[in-house]
């Protein structure tokens, strides 16, 4: 039996292929795939992040008691660093004061004859000078650590100016002749002079 359609072209049915209707079914599964896919590794990645965001929170928080240990080591460590920098200035500006006076005694004149010493020391102060000066008015210009101020008497004006040339010609002296005055006139018998220097020492006595 023959079949024949005498319908118009534009009303007949289109018989359409089978893969048409297979590609528009698996086109949107293929995607809705592709997209599901994505965003379980992006929810993968994430869990991921988080896990170690929380290993690294953990591991932190044991650590924490060992860092504030350490904390507290570098402050003491600082601390200590300072004091010991504060020690080191003080041992650089520290005047030797025994070494200066014995220094000092070695450049005295010879003991006399007499039931009494030549000269003697009846004042001294002493100050540092730091840091280290000089001044060309003083001292002849020598750098000075430390300054003696010496007051006493002597028998004469010999002994006082042997004393003055012995520290004028010292390498860890300098000399300022300050006054001299002859005690009980001129007419005394046996009288004393009273005398006043200014010393300048330029070196501790531990370098000596």
């Amino acid at each position: 039996m023959i079949n024949v359609n005498l319908l118009p072209k534009n009303l007949r049915r289109v018989r359409e292929p089978g893969y048409w209707r297979v590609l528009a079914v698996s086109i949107p599964l293929v995607t809705l795939a592709v997209i599901g896919g994505f965003q379980w590794l992006a929810w993968q990645t994430e869990e991921n992040l988080v896990r170690e965001v929380q290993a690294r929170e953990d591991q932190l928080a044991l650590l924490q008691p060992f860092i504030e240990e350490q904390n507290d080591l570098q402050a003491r460590q600082r601390q200590l660093n300072e004091l010991i920098a504060v020690r080191d200035e003080v041992q650089r500006n520290t005047i030797a004061w025994t070494g200066e006076i014995v220094g000092l005694l070695e450049t005295l004149p010879p003991i006399g004859d007499g039931a009494r010493p030549s000269i003697d020391f009846r004042t001294l102060s002493m100050r540092s000078v730091v840091p280290p000066a000089s001044n060309p008015e003083r001292f002849e210009g020598a750098e000075i650590v430390a300054e003696m101020s010496i007051g006493g008497n002597v028998e004469n004006l010999e002994v006082l100016a042997s004393f003055v040339r012995n520290l004028e010609g010292s390498n860890d002296y300098g000399v300022l002749f300050q006054n001299a005055s002859r005690q009980g006139g001129d007419e005394a018998q046996d009288a004393l002079y009273s005398y006043s220097l200014t010393v300048g020492a330029q070196g501790t006595g531990g370098d000596r």
